[in-house]
């Protein structure tokens, strides 16, 4: 039996809390212990050292979230499928670019004329809240509405796993004038160093977490872990109302304009 309208999004939306659910047991798995810590004496340059690393990406946690991202992006394509014109869909030139668009501006020529053409594979009414719906006409920047980073993050996942860090990391700095620090950016890793002679002031434990986000660093794009529920909670609650009107009205206006039935008279 095939679903109708905003179904489809519906059933995609509770797979991908399936998902969520799982991405967040991982991270909060990996929270447990998400660092490193070894101290060494450096005895050439009379210091001791202590260096905090954040431990490697476990592979797994990017695939959840690869496949929480895809439920809901996909769930938008199906769910456009399903509210199209029946001629759209039926037409071998159309039919494979029926999909849910996501832009974040209109200021190019050719996205204005890429947006127009998808626009008219759908009923008006369908097509004016696919409008709505635009990141431009949030009302914040385009680059912090949630379907803006949802097709950012998918657009990632394609090509390759999407790397979580963490902005922060718990360091202990003694009240030492000779203390020094050093980062490591490419291995994600601290190091803390005060004369030998005051190791000591070095064995006292951080306080704290990690506060782990999403994102591309290449071009310092990323979220926090928590907007990930905000996005889902967004196609929940503000994208599949909107279209369950047309459950039934756009695939009765689809025949109209096939001609399979006549309005009455």
């Amino acid at each position: 039996m095939e679903l109708i309208g905003a179904a489809y999004l519906i059933l995609k939306a509770e797979r991908a809390q399936v998902h969520l659910d799982a991405l967040n047991r991982e991270l909060d798995l990996f929270l447990k212990e998400p660092y490193t810590i070894t101290r060494k004496d450096d005895v050439q340059n009379g210091r001791h050292v202590r260096r905090t690393q954040l431990k490697p990406n476990d592979p797994v946690i990017a695939m959840l979230l690869g496949e929480f991202l895809y439920s809901l992006r996909s769930g938008l394509d199906q769910m456009a499928w399903q509210l199209s014109l029946a001629v759209a869909r039926s037409d071998p030139k159309t039919r494979g670019n029926i999909c849910f668009p996501i832009y974040e501006n209109f200021s190019n020529p050719d996205t204005q004329k890429t947006y127009a053409k998808v626009r008219k594979y759908f009923p008006d009414a369908v097509a004016a809240e696919i409008d709505s719906l635009q990141p431009h006409n949030g009302s914040s920047s385009p680059q912090e509405h949630p379907l803006w980073q949802l097709n950012r993050l998918c657009n990632l996942d394609k090509h390759r796993l999407i790397p979580f860090h963490s902005r922060t990391m718990p360091i202990y700095f003694p009240n030492n004038p000779a203390a020094k620090v050093q980062h490591f950016e490419g291995e994600y890793a601290i190091e803390v160093s005060v004369p030998i002679k005051d190791k000591r002031q070095l064995d006292i434990e951080p306080d704290g977490t990690c506060l782990i986000e999403f994102g591309d660093w290449e071009v310092d794009w990323h979220i926090p872990r928590q907007r990930l529920s905000e996005i889902h909670d967004f196609i929940v609650n503000s994208v599949i109302p909107r279209f369950m009107q047309f459950k039934f009205s756009a695939l009765f206006e689809n025949k109209l304009r096939i001609g399979d039935i006549k309005p009455s008279r």
